[in-house]
C-alpha cells in the first residue's frame, strides 16, 4: 500500500491564521494566531505483538506518511498521528497486518486549544517579581525572567548565567543553586526541554527549581548538602516554534545548508558524541530523530555539552526531563548491553520512583533506554555517564502514561506532577548528599592519579587539505568541535586532529567523503601521556633543587629552581615575582646578568603560556642553568648581553594539565563576565595589537569570541592577569631589548611576527637573516629541521599573541616565536622526557646565536 503523507493545515511565517475565541472571561475577544492546526487529526495506539508486525509498523514510520509519537518496538505501544483524510488509510493498514490499535486521541486540535487558550488567558502573576504561576505553560521570555528575578531575590542561593547561545540566539540559561561553600560539593545536574513539543518539561523543572529556593527554610538540607545546576529550557528555539507556529514540533531551529535540504532542525537528542549514529537515530535532514550528521553540530548541544562538563567532577546525578511515558531511564540507548553498576542506578531509581509514585499513585517503568524503550544513539544521558562519567545518569519521561494526551498534557497537570516528581528529586539529593569525593581525594593525596581525563585508545591522524574544498570541509570539522585539532587546517599543510576511539571511525569516514589524504600520527595518546608522567628520577647533580631535566616537573619544582639558583649565584641571577596567577601562583621573573649600569643589550624569554606544551618550560629552564652553571665555559653570554626569563607563564593551566586534563591549553580563570561556565583564555590571543580575530576568515584571524573555544581572545585585550603581568615586566625593559623570544611547541618552527596578517614586517629582511643563522647552530647538533617565516603565511592566522605585541607596541626588533619538538609523526604535544636534554642542547646553540647578534647591536 503507497501511503501519501498530507501535512497539517499550515501557512508560511509570513501567513499565520488568526483565530478567534468567544467567552473567555475578561479576555473578551481573545486572539490566539496559530500557523499549523490539527483539526481533526487522531492518534492511534498500535501494539505490535510479532516481528513481522514491528517490521511492518517500521516501514510505515519510515514511510514519514504519518507521524510517530513514539518509536516502534514489540509489544510496546505505539502512538501513531494522522490527518482526517489518512484515518481510514491507516487502519486499513493496521487491519491488513492484525495489528491490534484502539483510538487514543479523537482530535488534536481539541488538546492544543485548551492548552493555548489557559495559557493567554489566565495570566495571573503569584509573584510581582516573575509571571509564572505553573497552572499555565508559559514562554522563553517568562522562564528567563524568572531565573533572573529568583536570584535577585535570593542571591545567597542563586545565581544565573548564560551557557550559551541558541541557534536563533536565545540566551542558554543556566541556573546554579546553592548555600555557599567552597565548590567541592557533590553536584546534580538537570536539564529539561530539549525537545520542543515536551511543554511539560520546562514547567516541571522550574516548579522544582521554585520549590528548592523559596521554600528553603522548609528544607535547608537539600541545598546546604547539595549544589544544583539546571538548565531548564535546552531548546528555546524550538519551544518558541511550538508555540508560535507548529505546537508537535520536536528539534531545534537550525538550517541545513550543508545538506542542501530546505528541512528545518536537528533532534538535540541524538547529536551527543558518545556512539553517535549507531541505531535509532536518522541521517535524513527532514526526519525527527535526524542526528545532524555528526556530533555536536548543534549550539545548543555544545553548550549543554560545556555546561556539564565545567561541573562533571563533582556532579554524581545528571537528570534529563523529558515526556511523555512514565519511564524513569538508565543508560545505555546504543545497546541492550546494561552498565556495569546498573545495579546500583536500578535501586536508587526504585527509590526514587516508589517516593514519586506514593503522592498521587502515578506508576514509572524504570529499565535502561534500549531494554525498556527502543534504540538511540547520541542522547545526552548516555555522554554524560560515557563519557562525563557522571555515574547516575537518568532519563526521566514524565506524565501521562496515555490513552489520554501524549505530548499535549493539560496545565492543571503541571503542578500535580511538579510535586511528584519533587519528591523523587528528594530522594536523588539525599543519596548525592551522601556519596564519596573520590575525585578530591585523588586531586589531593595522589595529585598524578588524579587526571579525571584519560586518553586510552584516543588517536591522531594527520590530515593533508590540498584544494579549498577539502580545507573549507577541514574547517567547519573544526568549528563542530567533535574533535580536538592539535594543529590549525592550511592547505597543502598537515592538521594534527585527535579523535576518542569512538569516533575513529567517524573521523575517517569524513576524511574519506572530502578524498582528504590521511595518516595515523598516535596510536593510543594515552601511552604518551603515561610516559610523560612516570616518577621523577630525581637524580644528584644538584643537592639544591629537584630538576633533573630527565623528566617534566612542576610548577613549584620550577619556583625552587630559581630562588635556589639566585641563592647559589647572586652575582649573576636575581629573582622577583613579576605577579600572581589567578588562582594565585607566583610568576617568577629571573634576570641574569654579569653588572653593569642596566644599559646593556637584553633579550627576553618566556615559555609555558599554553599549558600543555610542557616541553617549552622544560628547555628554557635548561638554558638557564647552562647559562648560569657554565658561566665560566662561556661567560660572554652573560658579560655582553643581560637575560631576562619568564619560564611558565601560566602556571594554573600548567598545574591543570598537570592533575585533570593533560591536553589543556589555556588559562583556568572562569569566564564568568561573559555568563559562560566555560573555563579560560588562550593567553597568547590576549594581547593588545590588532586583538580580536576571528579564525580563519577574516584578515585578522586566529582567534576566537567564544569562550568555550580553545583559541578564546578573552572579552578585552588584557582580561587576564597572567597576559598583564607579562606585558608589564616586557615593558619595564623594552627600551633596551633587542630580541623576544617566546618558546613553544611543537611543530619545529622560527616564527617572525605578523600573526594578524600575510604582510610583512618592513625589516623582515633581517628578521630572516638571523633566524636563518640561529637555525643553522641548532640544526648542527642533531639535524634537527626547523621552518621558518612568518606565522601568518608559514602556519595561519593568529590575532593577540605575545610577539606581535612585543614587536608591533613595545618596538624589540627581533621577536620570534619558536615552535619546539617535533615535526614529525611521533609525539606531538606528548613529547617524550627523553627529548628535553637534546632539545635544550639544541636550542641552547640558537640562543648563543642570538645573543652574539643582540651583543652587537647598537
Amino acid at each position: 500500500m503507497k501511503l501519501a503523507r498530507a501535512e497539517p493545515n499550515s501557512g508560511s511565517l509570513n501567513d499565520t491564521q488568526e483565530r478567534t475565541v468567544d467567552g473567555v472571561g475578561e479576555a473578551g475577544n481573545l486572539k490566539i494566531l496559530i500557523a499549523v492546526q490539527y483539526n481533526g487529526y487522531q492518534v492511534y495506539e498500535a501494539v505490535p505483538q510479532n516481528t513481522a508486525q514491528v517490521e511492518a509498523l517500521s516501514n510505515l514510520e519510515l514511510s514519514e506518511s504519518f507521524d510517530f509519537w513514539t518509536v516502534v518496538r514489540l509489544n510496546g505501544p505505539t502512538d501513531i498521528m494522522s490527518p482526517p483524510e489518512q484515518v481510514e488509510e491507516l487502519l486499513e493498514f493496521l487491519k491488513s497486518h492484525s495489528i491490534k490499535y484502539k483510538q487514543k486521541i479523537g482530535n488534536v486540535q481539541q488538546l492544543i486549544d485548551e492548552q493555548s487558550i489557559r495559557s493567554e488567558v489566565n495570566q495571573k502573576p503569584s509573584s510581582a517579581s516573575y509571571n509564572l504561576t505553573w497552572d499555565n505553560y508559559y514562554r522563553y521570555d517568562d522562564i528567563r525572567e524568572f531565573a533572573y528575578a529568583l536570584s535577585a531575590s535570593y542571591p545567597e542561593l542563586v545565581t544565573v548565567s548564560v551557557a550559551g547561545k541558541s541557534y536563533e540566539n536565545r540566551d542558554l540559561i543556566l541556573i546554579k543553586i546553592s548555600s555557599g561553600g567552597s565548590g567541592t560539593k557533590n553536584a546534580i545536574f538537570v536539564d529539561g526541554g530539549i525537545h520542543a513539543c515536551e511543554w511539560i518539561s520546562p514547567a516541571t523543572v522550574t516548579y522544582i527549581i521554585r520549590e528548592l529556593v523559596e521554600n528553603y527554610a522548609a528544607h535547608p538540607q537539600y541545598i546546604d548538602d547539595v549544589d544544583w545546576i539546571f538548565m531548564p529550557l535546552v531548546n528555546p528555539d524550538g519551544y518558541e516554534f511550538a508555540h508560535t507556529e507548529s505546537r508537535l514540533w520536536r528539534k531545534n531551529r537550525r538550517v541545513h545548508d550543508e545538506t542542501n535540504t530546505t528541512c528545518i532542525g536537528t533532534d538535540i537528542n541524538r547529536n551527543f558524541d558518545y556512539h553517535f549514529n549507531e541505531g535509532g537515530s536518522s541521517e535524513n535532514p527532514c526526519a525527527p530523530t535526524y542526528n545532524g550528521g555528526q556530533p555536536f553540530t548543534e549550539p545548543e548541544s555544545r553548550a549543554l555539552r560545556d555546561a556539564i562538563l565545567a561541573e562533571a567532577n563533582r556532579t554524581k546525578s545528571y537528570l534529563t526531563v523529558h515526556s511523555y511515558g512514565q519511564h524513569w531511564l538508565t543508560p545505555w540507548g546504543w545497546t541492550t548491553d546494561l552498565p556495569e553498576d546498573y545495579d546500583a542506578m536500578f535501586a536508587l531509581a526504585t527509590d526514587a520512583v516508589a517516593a514519586l509514585t506514593a503522592v498521587y499513585g502515578t506508576p514509572y517503568d524504570i529499565g535502561s533506554s534500549a531494554n525498556l524503550l527502543y534504540a538511540n544513539s547520541g542522547p545526552s544521558d548516555d555522554w554524560a555517564k560515557g563519557v562525563a562519567g557522571i555515574p547516575y545518569t537518568y532519563t526521566i519521561e514524565l506524565r501521562d502514561k496515555g490513552p489520554v494526551y501524549g505530548f499535549l498534557l493539560p496545565p492543571d497537570q503541571i503542578i500535580p506532577s511538579g510535586i511528584e516528581t519533587w519528591e523523587a528529586f528528594k530522594v536523588i539529593a539525599e543519596a548525592v548528599a551522601q556519596m564519596t569525593h573520590l575525585v578530591i581525594w585523588l586531586a589531593v593525596v595522589c595529585p598524578i592519579l588524579a587526571a579525571v581525563q584519560r586518553y586510552d585508545g584516543y588517536q591522531v591522524y594527520e590530515a593533508m587539505a590540498k584544494d579549498i574544498p577539502q580545507l573549507e570541509a577541514l574547517i567547519d570539522l573544526e568549528q563542530s568541535e567533535s574533535f580536538d585539532f592539535w594543529t590549525r587546517v592550511r592547505i597543502n599543510a598537515p592538521t594534527d586532529i585527535m579523535a576518542a576511539p569512538d569516533q575513529v571511525n567517524q573521523l575517517l569516514n569524513y576524511l574519506s567523503k572530502y578524498q582528504i589524504e590521511y595518516s595515523i600520527k598516535i596510536n593510543n595518546v594515552q601511552e604518551l601521556v603515561d610516559h610523560q608522567v612516570e616518577t621523577p628520577k630525581l637524580g644528584p647533580h644538584s643537592p639544591r633543587y629537584n630538576m633533573t631535566w630527565d623528566n617534566y616537573y612542576r610548577h613549584e619544582d620550577i619556583v625552587e629552581f630559581a630562588y635556589e639558583l639566585a641563592a647559589t649565584y647572586p652575582h649573576l641571577v636575581s629573582v622577583s615575582s613579576a605577579g600572581e596567577s589567578y588562582e594565585g601562583r607566583e610568576m617568577v621573573l629571573m634576570k641574569i646578568s654579569s653588572g653593569g649600569d642596566g644599559t646593556k643589550n637584553a633579550i627576553f624569554v618566556d615559555a609555558g603560556i599554553h599549558a600543555r606544551e610542557w616541553i617549552a618550560p622544560a628547555t628554557v629552564t635548561y638554558i638557564i642553568r647552562e647559562l648560569v652553571e657554565n658561566y665560566e665555559a662561556h661567560p660572554q653570554y652573560i658579560d655582553d648581553v643581560d637575560w631576562f626569563f619568564m619560564p611558565l607563564i601560566n602556571p594554573d593551566g600548567y598545574e591543570f594539565s598537570h592533575t585533570n586534563i593533560r591536553l589543556w591549553r589555556k588559562n583556568r580563570r572562569p569566564n564568568d563576565d561573559v555568563n559562560s561556565t566555560c573555563v579560560g583564555t588562550d593567553l597568547n590571543r590576549n594581547f593588545g595589537y590588532h586583538w580580536n580575530g576571528k579564525y580563519p576568515l577574516n584578515t585578522e584571524g586566529g582567534s576566537s569570541d567564544s569562550p568555550c573555544n580553545e583559541m578564546y581572545h578573552g572579552p578585552e585585550a588584557f582580561s587576564e592577569v597572567e597576559s598583564k603581568v607579562v606585558r608589564d615586566a616586557i615593558w619595564a625593559e623594552a627600551n633596551r631589548t633587542k630580541s623576544y623570544l617566546t618558546v613553544h611547541s611543537y611543530g619545529q618552527y622560527w616564527l617572525t611576527p605578523w600573526g594578524y596578517t600575510a604582510d610583512l614586517p618592513d625589516d623582515y629582511d633581517q628578521m630572516y637573516a638571523l633566524a636563518a643563522e640561529a637555525v643553522a647552530a641548532l640544526t648542527a647538533v642533531y639535524g634537527t629541521e626547523y621552518e621558518i617565516g612568518s606565522g601568518t603565511v608559514l602556519l595561519y592566522p593568529n590575532s593577540g599573541p605575545t610577539d606581535d605585541w612585543a614587536k608591533g607596541v613595545a618596538g624589540i626588533p627581533y621577536s620570534y616565536t619558536i615552535e619546539l619538538r617535533d615535526k614529525g609523526p611521533v609525539y606531538g604535544f606528548l613529547l617524550p622526557p627523553s627529548e628535553i636534554i637534546p632539545s635544550g642542547i639544541e636550542t641552547w646553540e640558537a640562543f648563543k646565536v642570538i645573543a652574539e647578534n643582540v651583543a652587537k647591536m647598537p
